[in-house]
C-alpha cells in the first residue's frame, strides 16, 4: 500500500466535505444572518469611516431602512444617517465591520 492510500476515497472524501462545511457554516450563518438585521434595526458605529460621500464618526447610530436578500442571507442594506440622509448598498460585510447592533 502507498501512504497517501491509508484511507479509502470515499472516506477522505466525506471527511472533505464535513471539514469544508464546518469551516464555511459560521462564516456564511454570521455574514448576513437575517435574525438579527431589520428594518429599523438601530446600528452604531465602532470606528470612523466613509460611505459612499458620507462620513460617519465613531459612536454615530444609523438605521437600516432596506434589506437586500441574496440565496437567503443579507447582501446589502440600506442605512438612514442622523441628518436622514440614506446611504444605499451598503455591504453586509461592511456592516459587520464598522457596526454593532444597538441592544435598548
Amino acid at each position: 500500500m502507498r501512504p497517501s492510500s491509508i484511507l479509502p476515497r470515499g472516506l477522505l472524501a466525506a471527511l472533505a466535505i464535513a471539514l469544508g462545511a464546518a469551516l464555511i457554516a459560521p462564516a456564511s450563518a454570521e455574514a448576513g444572518a437575517p435574525e438579527d438585521l431589520a428594518v429599523g434595526t438601530q446600528l452604531q458605529a465602532v470606528s470612523d469611516l466613509a460611505l459612499h460621500r458620507a462620513s460617519i464618526a465613531k459612536g454615530s447610530r444609523v438605521a437600516v431602512t432596506r434589506l437586500s436578500v441574496d440565496r437567503g442571507n443579507v447582501a446589502n442594506v440600506d442605512l438612514e444617517l442622523a441628518d436622514g440622509h440614506v446611504v444605499q448598498r451598503v455591504g453586509i460585510r461592511t456592516v459587520r465591520a464598522f457596526f454593532r447592533v444597538v441592544d435598548e
